[in-house]
């Protein structure tokens, strides 16, 4: 990483990004296309353990990720949250975003055992309601204060083979954040 200053480091740094991330982009080869790149944002869950990071994602039983998964698992992936804008009246030059990202590479692979399968659906579900809750939580009404509370949510293998679920794991994945969010960390 070029910018030192702003590099992100340990797991739970890097985890309270990712917290704050609603969709990840996900890049992979797409063999029908010349070996093009093919980018596509997805909703996600995840696990951080011991520096490796596991991304869960679910989609239709057929398509193009899976397809491109298949031919070649090497993908890469980025998350961003982006925050308040300085501008810089005196020189526009060092106006800019504030943000914090997580970038990395991985591999790919389908999910086949149903255990897991089923935690990463839960994980997935507990991440898309956690970002439900974050929004919720700028209203007053009773509704939103209920939905705030964390869920559980657990998944049978029935409802598990209704879709497919992959994982990229990784290893190379760097923290980034310009200014203020950097200093919260």
């Amino acid at each position: 990483m070029r910018r030192k200053d702003r590099e992100v480091l340990g797991d739970e740094n890097i985890a309270k990004i990712i917290e704050q991330c609603t969709t990840c982009h996900v890049a992979m080869v797409d063999d029908t296309n010349a070996g093009l790149p093919y980018v596509i944002p997805l909703s996600f869950g995840y696990s951080l353990n011991s520096g490796v990071l596991e991304l869960y994602f679910h989609c239709a039983h057929v398509g193009k990720k899976l397809d491109c998964i298949r031919k070649n698992p090497n993908v890469a992936f980025s998350m961003c949250v982006e925050n308040r804008i300085e501008i810089h009246e005196e020189a526009y030059c060092k106006s800019g975003r504030f943000y914090a990202s997580v970038v990395g590479q991985g591999k790919a692979e389908i999910v086949n055992d149903i255990a897991e399968k089923c935690h990463g659906l839960s994980l997935l579900m507990e991440r898309q309601a956690a970002s439900s809750a974050q929004c919720s939580q700028s209203t007053s009404s009773a509704h939103s204060m209920q939905s705030a509370i964390p869920h559980k949510f657990e998944f049978t293998p029935e409802q598990a083979a209704t879709v497919t679920v992959f994982k990229i794991t990784s290893t190379n994945f760097t923290g980034k954040a310009k200014n203020d969010y950097a200093q919260k960390c």
